[in-house]
């Protein structure tokens, strides 16, 4: 039975995440910030293909929240808040690791 590239693409992506959380986020690619006007928030990148989200707080950790969609990305950076919009929106709401000090 063949499978839709969609359903192959999920798989891939799922795939990805397993040798990621098993290996440690030392295989993970690399994901760009960029620094944002926050007083919680100090950078934020996003890697659209693998949907990941990442963000370095002020007080020294970055963290990596997985199967985030694009428009919430999108969303945190127009956020009038970025702290606030994190709080409601992606905070306790995706899976995520810690992957750094950021210190």
């Amino acid at each position: 039975m063949a499978s839709s590239p969609a359903l192959s693409m999920n798989r891939f992506q799922f795939l990805c995440a397993i040798i990621s959380l098993a290996c440690g986020s030392a295989f993970a690619s690399r994901i760009e910030r960029i620094p944002v006007e926050s007083s919680n928030l100090k950078s934020v990148g996003y890697d659209e293909k693998t949907r990941v989200l990442e963000i370095e707080f002020h007080h020294g950790g970055i963290y990596r929240y997985y199967d985030v969609p694009a428009d919430t990305h999108s969303a945190l950076m127009k956020a009038e808040s970025k702290g606030k919009y994190f709080q409601s929106h992606i905070r306790n709401k995706f899976r995520f690791e810690k992957i750094g000090s950021g210190k």
